[in-house]
């Protein structure tokens, strides 16, 4: 486990001290077309190397940054959903040893495999506006079952899966309010899977290890939870919970090993966490938390120990309004990596365990005004940018056929090739 102190700090760390952490370097703010409220990494181009899957919640497409193993990226892919997506699980659901993704949006989760290096829809389930979902073999069949939330109502439906990326009917189970969340591990000790969900506190329903599920138990925890995840804290042997919720809280449920929970104290972490993930990013063996905190713009680590505490908080800066988080080995050193998909800046960002991540090229928009137009068309170009539309209009302070301005505005960071308006002057009205 590496030190943290002054000099380990690299610019865009932000960390509250600690006595030990691990040391997330520089990140990579890659810039996006579109809006991403959520991400995955997975093999989607199936070649190998991990890519991040964010689903967009202005436009009916999927964004694939396909992985180069060095925690570096190329140039974005777009796949058509259908739907505006909200979520997306990941799975290997048709049983050809390679994973396949499932993204809910509008009325339906639809299915898609890896072909071609690009992403191929296999198939859709009708389901009336699904919002999160958790995959498991709840029937002990050998194939991969769908789990999925509603936002409008407070049930989770199970989906059987066939494992040929199709599935049976959903049987319908209610919980204690809409899932904001879905954990799914064996939270009794008898070897089947359970399911946990998040909402006003959280609900447990006890698998019977034949796809069935027992009748939800509410077991406590915060009202207004919006994340949740669960691991073995206190290595009891049992699965615990945690809950992230309220202004800046995480709250721990600790499993008494008798289907029961009882909290455990609450952490805080960054403004309005809105995701949280569970997983030992310092390889010391224990489990540590990390939420993505919409209000704040940034994400919170707390390391673990093996005792079920939890050290203070470190946080980092990423793009705005944070919304997905994401968990996994970006560049192939054994060591965990962070993702979060930011909503409101338009980007993703990507933190390295121990590393600076490559910084991602882009199209960074010039300042041309006053500039004519051959020159501020050289500029632009020289900025990975490419001119778009050249519009005209009167102009009492620029000189006739001098760029009046931008669109997007000087300084902003986009994809590469993304197009530039100039606004060029005419010059005084006569």
């Amino acid at each position: 486990m590496r030190s943290v102190g002054a000099a380990a700090l690299t610019a865009g760390l932000l960390v509250v001290p600690l006595a030990s952490a691990a040391v997330f370097g520089r990140p990579a703010e890659i810039p996006l077309a579109k809006a991403p409220v959520s991400v995955a990494v997975t093999d989607a181009t199936q070649d190998g190397v991990v890519d991040v899957v964010l689903a967009n919640a202005s436009a009916p497409i999927l964004t694939v940054l396909p992985g180069r193993r060095d925690g570096s990226f190329e140039r974005p892919l777009g796949v058509g959903t259908g739907p505006v997506p909200r979520s997306i699980a990941v799975g290997d659901f048709d049983n050809d040893g390679s994973d396949d993704l499932a993204v809910a949006g509008g009325n339906e989760i639809a299915i898609f495999t890896g072909r071609d290096e690009t992403l191929v829809r296999l198939g859709r389930i009708s389901v009336p506006a699904p919002s999160v979902m958790a995959t498991a073999d709840l029937d002990s069949d050998g194939n991969l079952d769908l789990l999925a939330g509603r936002v409008d109502e407070s049930v989770v439906s199970v989906f059987p899966g066939l494992g040929d990326g199709t599935f049976l009917a959903p049987r319908v189970h209610p919980v204690g309010s809409p899932a904001t969340s879905l954990f799914v591990g064996d939270l009794n000790g008898d070897e089947t899977p359970d399911v946990a969900s998040s909402g006003n506190g959280v609900s447990v329903l006890f698998g019977n290890g034949d796809g069935t599920l027992r009748g939800y138990q509410f077991v406590g925890g915060p009202s207004g939870a919006r994340g949740l995840a669960g691991d073995d804290f206190d290595a009891d042997g049992f699965v615990d919970l945690a809950a992230a919720h309220g202004a800046n809280l995480v709250t721990i449920l600790r499993n008494t090993g008798d289907e029961q929970f009882t909290g455990a104290g609450s952490h805080t972490v960054g403004g309005t966490p809105v995701a949280l993930a569970a997983a030992d990013v310092d390889s010391d063996g224990s489990t540590d938390l990390v939420t993505a905190n919409r209000g704040a713009n940034d994400v919170s680590v707390l390391l673990g120990d093996d005792d079920g505490h939890f050290q203070q908080q470190s946080r980092i800066r990423v793009g705005r309004t944070p919304t997905g988080l994401a968990i996994e080995d970006l560049d192939a050193d054994g060591t965990l990596d962070l993702v979060t998909a930011n909503r409101g800046s338009k980007t993703v960002t990507a933190m390295l365990n121990g590393a600076d991540a490559p910084q991602p090229v882009v199209c960074l928009v010039p300042g041309v005004a006053h500039r004519t137009l051959a020159v501020a068309r050289r500029l632009v170009g020289s900025r990975n940018c490419r001119v778009g539309a050249v519009r005209r209009k009167y102009s009492n302070r620029v000189r006739r056929g001098r760029v009046i301005s931008v669109s997007p505005l000087p300084g902003t960071r986009a994809p590469v090739d993304t197009h530039v308006t100039l606004l060029v002057s005419k010059g005084r009205r006569r």
